[in-house]
């Protein structure tokens, strides 16, 4: 009798110890903290220079049948005076990307909740910092207006299988809460901040995102298309804005040096307006090297600025998860918007030193 209990007993703490071998929970972060100079200020103390410094949670339970459960929370720290940093109009846990999602390889993955989508991935695949460093710490993507629409409350979001290389993302808003119903769509990365651009949606139209990409080997290519609902008069915009802003963005691997492009068109407007830059990046010694060149032409009607852009840095790696960095950028802005705009972009030289660590 002692025999079979204990074989029982064995059976049982086998099967709970499979159990939650099927479940998983982990605590993910970056921090990073550096010393910045920007044209027209003194020298300070920054937070996420190189990256935005954030933590987060992620877990995954598997339902069987190649099915499984996942969520995310990913929230934006200040590492120079603490506390959470502001992620469009948030500050609070989980204002970088809260998902539930469901899903499996062969089936791909639906989410409800709010992140990133689109063409995000397409612009940070077509950046060789990556979106670092810079004025925005967003490298070559502070160039475009898709920079700030990027993480939208509210979404129903399906990322599909990869076919051989090729998949696809698709995000679709609708309204929600009293809090956060009617969207705001940006004129410019310089203007509307806040609350005022999280939606994606209206309360009476819904907004989407789209992005498309081949991944395989050494070749990237991204096409994505963004769709706000338009709110006459906003911003000295008509009601074109409800048009699509369309994003392309690539990059190739010759193992010794990668090239990057990126290219967008902003429809929303009386006039498009368009934005694209080239880059490259390589290893050197312990660490990389990166550059990249643009012009930002993604004004609305208020904003006609005109930005040249371009920037050098290199990370070196002291081990697997902390990296020291460096970065030059030069920004020169010009055009109508000059005064409007320099809350985006100050013209002149911006350097930046800092560390991060990854845990």
């Amino acid at each position: 009798m002692t025999l079979k209990k204990s074989l029982v007993t064995l059976a049982v703490l086998a099967s709970c110890g499979a159990a939650m071998a099927q479940s998983s929970v982990a605590m993910f972060g970056l921090l990073d903290v550096g010393i910045e100079k920007i044209p027209g200020a003194s020298a300070r103390v920054s937070t996420g220079r190189g990256t935005f410094s954030s933590f987060g949670f992620r877990g995954t339970e598997d339902l069987g049948g190649g099915l499984q459960a996942s969520f995310l929370i990913d929230t934006g720290l200040s590492t120079d005076k603490a506390g959470f940093s502001t992620q469009s109009g948030l500050a609070s846990i989980g204002n970088r990307a809260t998902w539930l999602s469901m899903g499996s390889k062969d089936l791909g993955k639906f989410s409800l909740g709010r992140g990133y989508a689109g063409a995000y991935f397409t612009l940070r695949r077509s950046d060789p910092t990556g979106r670092a460093f810079g004025q925005g710490t967003s490298g070559a993507m502070s160039l475009y207006s898709n920079n700030i629409q990027l993480r939208f409350d509210n979404l129903i979001r399906y990322e599909t299988p990869n076919w051989n290389g090729f998949s696809a993302d698709l995000a679709l808003g609708l309204q929600g809460d009293a809090q956060s119903d009617t969207a705001r769509p940006l004129v410019d990365a310089g203007t509307v901040t806040g609350s005022a651009v999280r939606n994606i949606s209206t309360a009476n139209k819904p907004g989407y995102t789209l992005g498309t990409q081949y991944a395989n080997g050494p070749v990237f290519v991204g096409v994505t298309v963004l769709r706000t609902p338009g709110v006459a008069g906003f911003g000295g915009a008509a009601s074109s804005n409800s048009k699509n802003t369309w994003t392309l963005g690539a990059s190739y691997d010759l193992r010794v040096v990668k090239l990057f492009a990126g290219f967008e068109s902003d429809r929303r407007y009386s006039s498009n307006r368009s934005a694209g830059h080239i880059g490259v990046s390589a290893p050197l010694g312990a660490g990389k090297i990166m550059a990249w060149y643009g012009q930002d032409q993604n004004g609305g009607t208020t904003l006609n600025d005109k930005v040249k852009s371009g920037s050098v840095a290199y990370t070196y790696n002291l081990s697997k998860r902390t990296d020291v960095y460096a970065a030059v950028i030069e920004d020169s802005v010009g055009g109508a918007g000059v005064t409007a705009n320099n809350s985006r972009f100050r013209d002149g030289t911006t350097t930046q030193v800092g560390i991060r660590h990854r845990f």
